[in-house]
């Protein structure tokens, strides 16, 4: 389960792909078919890139350790990269 959510969006972007793939050969598939079908891939390539997660700011534990541990009032926030 941990596995499809972590990559729903890849999964799901699969399917569409391969859903319209069958859709469009159905009928033959010509250059405005195959411009459509470049694009969806552009547009969920360029939106997997952007919305993907990235790497920690402070991603060694001693570095928190030292800034939490300096004598100033620190703000710490949780997140999950998914």
């Amino acid at each position: 389960m941990i596995f499809i959510n972590q990559n729903s969006f890849t999964i799901a972007a699969g399917a569409l792909l391969l859903v319209l793939l069958a859709f469009l050969r159905r009928g033959g598939l010509d250059l405005s078919k195959a411009l459509a079908l470049a694009a969806l891939l552009l547009g969920l390539s360029l939106t997997y890139f952007l919305f993907s997660p990235g790497r920690s700011a402070t991603a060694r534990a001693d570095q928190v350790a030292q800034i939490v541990g300096g004598g100033k009032p620190v703000l710490l926030e949780f997140q999950s990269p998914y």
